[in-house]
């Protein structure tokens, strides 16, 4: 016999045991009627007790797997850390009704047919990976309190044995890198596991490290290189390795997007109210400035507001607003009278803030986790704004779905600078909407939807991308479109909405791949040695200056306002067109060619400067001439045929022997998606072709006993499988 026919053996038992006892609580559900405690907790052991005698953890490491699935499954109904098969405890049994019972029941025994869970929490999705980052889909919840704190204290976790546990969890929120580490085998999850454990041994209770670039960081986070709030969905990056977590993390620590080895990312937020684009400047004071940026075709709104992050409060706020709060009659919480005289009343209320609240240490209070920049806590901020798309409801409440990029990634800083701009983002109650959005909203309309980065040690370029989630689709659904701004490209959605359909589509199969490979910037070749020229590297020949900025000091928005965008852009690339979509090469080897080719001195399109108009500038292969791809194994071999005889000007009569032609099979082999980690279909290796479902002699059969379940049953072995098998 099989090993998997074992395993199917042993699936089917456990789960019919689990049907049966789900059949025998939910007669009760229907029927109305009710157990006692004693009676009620004596059945929810008796199922536990045949559930880990059918089990049998001691046997082998897979049916101990399956006995932390099960524990995970029924932690709701269950104590297990006071649960023994040997005999009853009445305390093992949470104190529950039926009703309770049968769900969890129901939910186990689906799990057990289908290997799906159905938990509280939604699980992240898998945007891709490489050997040395993953990209996961932050859902909304899901908490990233890891990286260094004002106390030093350690990143705080549920403490659960599997990622099944820790996403049944009964905590309304979280941490995303302890489900990472729960979930992946890569080396940094692992070390965040040997960490775990070191903790316990030792009763750490502080960071051991806040560097947020070493291993011993690293493998306190799962590898986790950005934050996003609890609130916002969307992209994030983690780096599988501990060397390469370094590398990640520098690009995410980027002062500015441009610089080389910076990241761009890239935002959808839905602001209350009409925004357009600004026709002039505006500018309260050297701190405080509001204006368009670009060409006339490639024109964006430009915010340019340092900030402080208030931690009493939880919020940022302007550094220098150019408002003399004194004059004005008024003296905000940790106002600054008393200033001496021609101090800037907004400096003097930040400075006293930070006097009272913040420890001379300072606090960590950006997306990437790091130290506060500038003198007192001053953080610049730059935010770049497109609207694309304008919104009513029925009150003729005015609404605009925003593109937006983040130069620099401030604790906020977006809905900050929309507060600041007098457009704060729908649901925000914290930023000045009203309260009455969380009626309909429940959350901020804030995602996540494209991340890029290059990869740790070679000179690949990757860009993420997160559809926008169902959630914040039915919420602009429910709003009137009035209009979409011209040439506004198609953005994909995960799910379908009618309503939508000028600004987002779905583009879903087994070859849809959100994690894309892509061109390196067009100067990539002149900025690494100009950097050099400069003094600007570190050690690792990342750049940490740029041209026109001063890093590091707190004020370096000089280089940023010279910054200009063109048609080569990268922020629209994702046209509905097909064209953008066939430019992007999944080939590791076309990358690496490329790579190759600009380190050789490769021409960068004429452009030799390395400043900040060109930098970043993220362009598709040339489609033109596409790379040749090689021949399947299984095609006939060319045969050289001999020429003809040159005899008084006559062709031989019997033509050369040619072999037989062999005949293409096909060969099919099972791939895992890679946007979803435990989906799979079917690739033939000949002709390209891509199904769903696997290829004879396999067939789909439906469950007699649940027409929602279905198995594959092999027409030639009599095999059958829960899961899509090989082939």
């Amino acid at each position: 016999m099989t090993v998997a026919k074992l395993v199917s053996d042993f699936t089917r038992e456990l789960a019919d045991i689990v049907e049966e006892r789900c059949s025998l609580i939910q007669t009760f559900v229907d029927e109305g009627r009710a157990a006692s405690r004693d009676e009620l907790a004596k059945f929810v052991f008796g199922t536990a007790k045949r559930i880990y005698k059918q089990i049998q953890p001691d046997l082998e490491s897979s049916r101990k797997q399956a006995w932390l699935e099960a524990k995970g499954m029924l932690k709701d109904i269950v104590d297990f850390d006071v649960f023994t098969p040997t005999a009853f405890f009445d305390p093992c049994v949470k104190n529950v009704l039926e009703a309770k019972v049968a769900e969890v029941l129901r939910n186990y025994h689906h799990f057990i047919l289908t290997g799906v869970v159905r938990t509280k929490h939604l699980p992240p999705k898998l945007l891709g990976e490489t050997d040395e980052i993953l990209c996961v889909d932050k859902p909304v919840d899901f908490t990233c309190g890891y990286g260094a704190n004002a106390n030093a204290l350690l990143p705080q976790v549920i403490g659960a044995k599997t990622a099944t546990q820790l996403l049944n969890a009964a905590e309304a929120a979280i941490q995303i890198h302890e489900y990472l580490a729960l979930k992946f085998n890569y080396e940094t999850a692992v070390g965040t596991r040997e960490f775990w454990k070191e903790v316990e041994q030792k009763k750490l209770t502080m960071q051991p490290c806040l560097c947020g670039l070493c291993e011993v960081c690293a493998c306190m986070q799962a590898g986790c290189c950005n934050r996003l709030d609890k609130e916002t969905s969307g992209v994030m990056v983690a780096a599988k390795t501990k060397k390469g977590f370094e590398e990640i993390r520098k690009q995410f620590q980027s002062d500015h997007s441009l610089d080389e080895g910076g990241t761009e990312k890239y935002y959808f937020g839905l602001a209350r109210g009409k925004v357009n684009l600004p026709k002039q400047q505006v500018k309260q004071s050297d701190d405080w400035i509001h204006e368009c940026s670009g060409p006339p075709s490639q024109r964006r709104g430009r915010v340019e507001i340092a900030l402080f992050y208030d931690p009493v409060t939880s919020r940022s706020v302007a550094w220098d607003d150019g408002k003399d709060y004194d004059s004005m009659g008024k003296n905000e919480k940790g106002g600054s009278k008393g200033k001496g005289k021609g101090q800037k009343a907004g400096k003097g209320r930040i400075t006293l803030l930070r006097r009272v609240h913040v420890d001379p240490g300072g606090v960590l209070d950006s997306e990437d986790g790091r130290p506060q920049q500038g003198e007192n806590g001053r953080q610049s901020a730059v935010t770049l704004y497109d609207p694309i798309a304008w919104f009513s409801d029925k009150n003729n409440d005015q609404y605009t779905l925003l593109h937006l990029q983040i130069v620099t990634g401030r604790r906020h800083q977006i809905r900050f600078h929309c507060e600041q701009i007098g457009h704060p983002l729908l649901g925000d109650c914290l930023y000045g909407a009203p309260q009455s959005d969380r009626d309909w909203a429940k959350r901020v309309f804030l995602h996540s939807y494209q991340t890029k980065f290059r990869e740790p040690f070679t000179q690949r370029w990757f860009e993420a991308v997160s559809p926008l989630p169902q959630d914040l689709g039915n919420v602009l659904s429910d709003l009137t479109l009035e209009r979409v701004k011209e040439g506004c490209p198609l953005f994909l959605s995960r799910r379908q909405h009618s309503k939508l359909h000028k600004v987002f589509k779905t583009q879903y199969d087994a070859t849809t791949k959100l994690l894309r490979t892509h061109a390196a910037p067009k100067n990539a070749q002149a900025i690494m040695p100009a950097a050099q020229a400069n003094g600007s590297m570190n050690h690792n020949g990342h750049s940490v200056g740029y041209k026109g900025g001063s890093k590091g000091n707190g004020n370096s928005s000089a280089g940023w306002k010279d910054w200009r965008w063109d048609s080569s852009d990268s922020w629209n690339n994702w046209k509905s067109d097909g064209g953008s979509w066939n430019a992007w090469s999944s080939s590791a080897n076309a990358n690496a060619a490329s790579a190759n080719a600009a380190s050789a001195g490769a021409p960068s399109g004429g452009n030799d400067d390395s400043d900040d108009e060109t930098w970043g500038k993220w362009t598709p292969k040339d489609t033109k001439k596409p790379a040749e791809t090689p021949e399947p194994e299984a095609k006939r071999p060319r045969v050289a045929v001999p020429e003809p005889a040159d005899v008084a000007g006559q062709v031989p009569r019997t033509p050369p022997e040619l072999p037989e032609p062999q005949v293409q099979r096909s060969q099919w082999r099972r791939v895992e998606s890679t946007r979803e980690a435990g989906i799979f279909y079917y690739v033939n290796t000949v002709t390209g072709e891509k199904q769903v479902e696997p290829p004879p002699p396999w067939e789909r059969k439906q469950s007699r006993r649940d027409a929602s379940i279905s198995y594959y049953w092999n027409t030639v072995t009599g095999e059958t499988s829960l899961v899509k098998p090989e082939v």
